[in-house]
């Protein structure tokens, strides 16, 4: 079940990772760019096993433009196409 759409690159993304013990994911993209988002408007958008699944037409309006995740920084420099990138296990390094 898809929760949320994380809008921000403009070309295709190779590589998404969840941070071990934050609400963070990182992305790498065909665009250039690495980008670390703040995914800790999601926890509310969680559904329990218990619940209904939402229908389409109901995602849609709410996935769109809901501001549940956020762009933190983005990391740009690159000469080409960035195709894996990761959080440090144990270090605040990407």
């Amino acid at each position: 079940t898809c929760i949320s759409v994380l809008p921000g690159h403009n070309h295709y993304v190779m590589c998404a990772a969840f941070h071990a013990k934050e609400d963070l994911v990182v992305s790498a993209s065909l665009d250039q760019t690495v980008c670390i988002w703040d995914i800790a408007g999601l926890r509310k958008k969680t559904v329990a096993p218990s619940e209904e699944v939402p229908r389409i037409p109901q995602m849609n309006t709410d996935l769109f433009g809901g501001g549940d995740a956020v762009v933190k920084y983005v990391l740009e420099g690159h000469d080409r196409g960035v195709n894996w990138a990761a959080f440090h296990p144990s270090l605040p390094l990407i």
